[in-house]
């Protein structure tokens, strides 16, 4: 899942005005994909250790499943470390910071 919903759309526009709905719903979707990455980083360390638990026909082959799912638990840690520090996610969490530094 590549998809970087927002990633042209700034929140306020660097105006000062606060940002319309469109850019809200575009935040929204950023911090939902977010939260769902997030929720399938749970299950990445039981699948890198499943080939090993799994009666396997051989060593290598129980070696080559195990560095594969290493390989892609180490690509979903990197898609959703990208996603976190992309410029996109640090204006919707900086707008989330702004807006509760405004209701205190």
């Amino acid at each position: 899942m590549n998809s970087q919903p927002g990633a042209s759309t700034r929140l306020s526009g660097g105006t000062g005005q606060p940002p319309d709905e469109a850019q809200l719903n575009q935040a929204m979707k950023r911090l939902k994909l977010l939260h769902i990455k997030a929720r399938l980083l749970r299950d990445t360390i039981p699948k890198m250790l499943d080939p090993l638990v799994q009666k396997q026909p051989s060593p290598d082959i129980m070696f080559n499943a195990f560095v594969k799912a290493v390989g892609d638990a180490q690509m979903d840690v990197k898609e959703f470390t990208e996603l976190m520090r992309d410029e996109t996610s640090k204006q919707v969490f900086a707008q989330v910071q702004k807006s509760r530094m405004d209701k205190d």
